[in-house]
C-alpha cells in the first residue's frame, strides 16, 4: 500500500513537472513560391512542406495529357499534409503462408486499401531546420516504386532521412513526388 501510495506522489510530481516545463516550439516554417507563401510543420530538427501542387490537376480535359504546369503561385496555402495518392490498380498479390495474422492483416489493408484522387500531382520537401537558400544542401529525390500500379509518397518518411543525415554531419534536402499511375500512367 505504501509503495503505492509513493508511485502515485511520485507520477503527480513528474506530471507537474511535465506541465509546467515550457515546450520549446518553433514556429510553422514559411517558404515563397512566386506569390504565394506556403507554410509547412517545423518538427523536431525539420522542417517539411507536404502535399504541394507541382502541376494543375488532371481532371477533366487533361486527365489523358501530360502534366500541365502550373501558371503561377499566387495564392497562399499550407502544406502541412501529404497529398492524396494517385488512383491505383487493387493490389492482386499472394502471401507466403505461415505469417502471422497481425502481419497478413497490416500487409491487406495498407496495399489494397489505398484511397485516390486524380488531383495527386504533388511534391514533399523535407529540410533541416536550419537549412538557408545559402546552404548549398545535397538534394535526395525519392520516387517511390510500384512498378506504375501502386504506391504513394506518404509511404516514405522524409524526415527518418533528414535527421539520419544530419546525425551523420551531412545534412541534406529529401524531395519526393506522387505521380499517376496505371493505364493513365501509361498513356503519358
Amino acid at each position: 500500500m505504501l509503495f503505492s501510495q509513493l508511485i502515485l506522489v511520485l507520477l503527480g510530481a513528474y506530471n507537474a513537472i511535465v506541465v509546467a516545463s515550457p515546450l520549446e516550439r518553433r514556429a510553422a516554417p514559411t517558404v515563397t513560391l512566386d506569390t504565394a507563401t506556403v507554410t509547412g510543420v517545423a518538427s523536431d530538427s525539420v522542417n517539411e512542406w507536404l502535399g504541394i501542387p507541382f502541376a494543375l490537376p488532371p481532371t477533366g480535359n487533361l486527365r489523358f495529357q501530360l502534366p500541365q504546369p502550373i501558371p503561377s503561385y499566387n495564392t497562399s496555402f499550407s502544406a502541412t499534409a501529404y497529398g492524396p495518392p494517385c488512383p491505383q490498380q487493387a493490389a492482386t498479390f499472394s502471401l507466403p503462408s505461415g505469417l502471422p495474422t497481425e502481419t497478413v492483416d497490416y500487409l491487406t489493408s495498407t496495399i489494397s486499401n489505398i484511397t485516390g484522387s486524380e488531383d495527386c500531382l504533388t511534391v514533399n520537401v523535407v529540410a533541416p531546420a536550419n537549412a538557408t537558400p545559402g546552404s548549398d544542401l545535397p538534394v535526395v529525390i525519392w520516387i517511390y516504386g510500384g512498378g506504375f500500379e501502386t504506391g504513394s509518397a506518404s509511404t516514405y518518411n522524409g524526415s527518418v532521412i533528414v535527421n539520419k543525415a544530419i546525425d551523420l554531419n551531412v545534412p541534406a534536402i529529401y524531395v519526393s513526388i506522387n505521380y499517376r499511375l496505371t493505364g493513365v500512367a501509361a498513356r503519358n
